[in-house]
């Protein structure tokens, strides 16, 4: 079910942009495909930070720089599994991770919205919008839920992660509550595929008649 939870205006000299976000396992992704089969252009943040951390990309020097060799495969790629696992017990190496990351996802955005004109749309899906507080780049904010049981059994069936370990990455991130503060529509993912896709066109309509 898509609800409106609060006004929002498209700018007139540029185009409008447009985040997606969630909690872990809440089907954001799947959201944003119904999106962009609609129309838009179309930013993966993760993607793009898959790409500049394999080889060769652009933040491998500053990664070694930061965290040494202990995230190293003998190979020379990056050892993303000890790095994820560095970060998520350490609070200083995840700002740090964050410093050296963000400010290139950012410049990789604003390449993509470059070439962009009045009345075209940017959707960008930004898995921690409301954590990193960069909900204010966009024109609009949407959230996608999903029931607690319904993110726990997509985290355990399809990531093969432990019940424990999926609470664990729920609890980490933001909660309901600070999502609902930023959000500008919500997107409550506990239908069928053929509901979100609904959901998706319903919200594509409202995005291009502003």
């Amino acid at each position: 079910m898509l609800k409106q939870l609060r006004k929002f205006s498209a700018p007139d000299d540029r185009a409008l942009k447009v985040a997606i976000s969630g909690g872990i396992g809440s089907g954001k992704t799947a959201f944003t495909n119904c999106l962009a089969a609609l129309g838009g252009v179309r930013f993966d943040s993760d993607e793009v930070l898959r790409t500049i951390t394999g080889s060769p990309g652009r933040a491998l020097t500053q990664i070694r720089e930061a965290f040494g060799a202990s995230v190293w495969e003998p190979g020379g790629q990056l050892n993303r599994a000890a790095l994820a696992k560095l970060i998520f017990t350490d609070p200083a190496a995840k700002a740090r991770l964050e410093s050296i990351l963000h400010p290139l996802v950012w410049q990789e955005m604003d390449r993509v919205v470059a070439p962009l004109k009045p009345g075209d749309v940017l959707l960008a899906e930004i898995p921690l919008l409301t954590e990193t507080g960069n909900h204010t780049r966009f024109d609009c904010c949407v959230m996608v839920d999903a029931p607690l049981e319904v993110r726990l059994s997509r985290l355990i069936g399809q990531r093969r992660l432990s019940e424990a370990q999926a609470r664990a990455r729920i609890n980490a991130q933001a909660s309901r509550a600070q999502r609902e503060a930023i959000a500008t529509f919500w997107v409550d993912n506990c239908g069928t595929p053929e509901d979100l896709n609904a959901d998706a066109t319903a919200l594509w309509n409202l995005l291009s008649r502003v």
